[in-house]
């Protein structure tokens, strides 16, 4: 039994040692392939990985434009247009009994065309089928719009224009003042959003000229075509006694292609977020605010 196993472990020590010659040639191979000049200057290789645009990866590398973090201004925005739209069946469009149900009906009906009719057109010529969401599938959105109506059918008889008490008698404020006051400023807003959603959506872009362009239309569709829908609609069911389209007025066209290049460079420049709201989104509104001025 001793000699047994004294044989099996001397064989398992020869098996699990390299002979001395052979060990001695795997340690020439490995010296010489190390000071080979051909494997010192061959870097590893790696998988390659597909090439990005370097106007693409500065986009993507870049914080995204400082309205769109901010989206209580969309709800102000929203609920401006809603006044409007419910303003419109006041003051504008001839129709139903004001606080009439028929009125209720068409006031809404504006109302929601005007506050999300832009963005529809905007969402449909800007995104992928299966990319889109609208507006009006939101429900605060919505809310917001009809908050607008709301206010109208309050606030609109109460400047006197149904033979009520004069509101701006009672405040020291023209009720006109404060309409355009609240229109510019959603003229802003819209601008801004529209801007940087275009901004955003056309990164991937490689002629600079086509987004610019790019971006001067989709943002005035984004900011007015509700109100163009709606004008426009006005004047099919009612015939000219709708007036007419206020959005393709030059004081709204001009100063909304100014604004609009202008916010565009802060945002291919990468200005911060402060001139990006604190001076740009307030130039903008001044725009709107010259060219009324201008064209009145």
């Amino acid at each position: 039994m001793v000699i047994t196993t004294r044989s099996m472990g001397s064989a398992g020590s020869r098996a699990a040692t390299p002979a001395p010659k052979a060990e001695a040639t795997a340690k020439a191979q490995a010296n010489a392939a190390a000071s080979s000049p051909t494997a010192a200057k061959t870097p590893p290789t790696s998988p390659k990985k597909a090439s990005t645009p370097k106007k693409l990866r500065r986009d993507l590398s870049s914080p995204p434009p400082a309205i769109l973090g901010y989206g209580l201004s969309d709800l102000l925005s929203l609920a401006i247009c809603g006044y409007i739209g419910g303003r419109c069946m006041q003051l504008k469009f001839p129709g139903p009994a004001t606080l009439s149900a028929a009125w209720w009906g068409w006031s809404l009906a504006a109302a929601m065309v005007t506050s999300f009719g832009g963005g529809t057109y905007y969402t449909l010529l800007m995104k992928q089928p299966g990319d889109r969401g609208f507006g009006w599938q939101d429900p605060v959105a919505v809310a917001a719009a009809a908050l607008g109506v709301i206010v109208s059918a309050v606030l609109v008889p109460a400047c006197g224009h149904s033979g009520s008490p004069r509101l701006e008698d009672h405040i020291g404020l023209g009720c006109g003042e404060v309409f355009g006051l609240f229109d510019i400023v959603n003229s802003g807003i819209l601008i801004a959003w529209g801007c940087s959603k275009s901004f955003v959506d056309s990164s991937g872009w490689q002629n600079p000229i086509t987004r610019f362009l790019c971006t001067i239309v989709t943002t005035y569709v984004y900011s007015f075509g509700g109100g163009i829908t709606r004008d426009l609609v006005a004047r099919l069911l009612i015939g000219s006694s709708a007036g007419s389209v206020g959005n393709f007025s030059p004081e709204v066209v001009l100063p909304a292609i100014a604004s609009t290049a202008f916010f565009y460079c802060l945002l291919v420049f990468k200005r911060s977020p402060f001139l990006q709201l604190g001076v740009g989104l307030p130039t903008v509104m001044l725009l709107f605010h010259a060219a009324g001025l201008a064209f009145a």
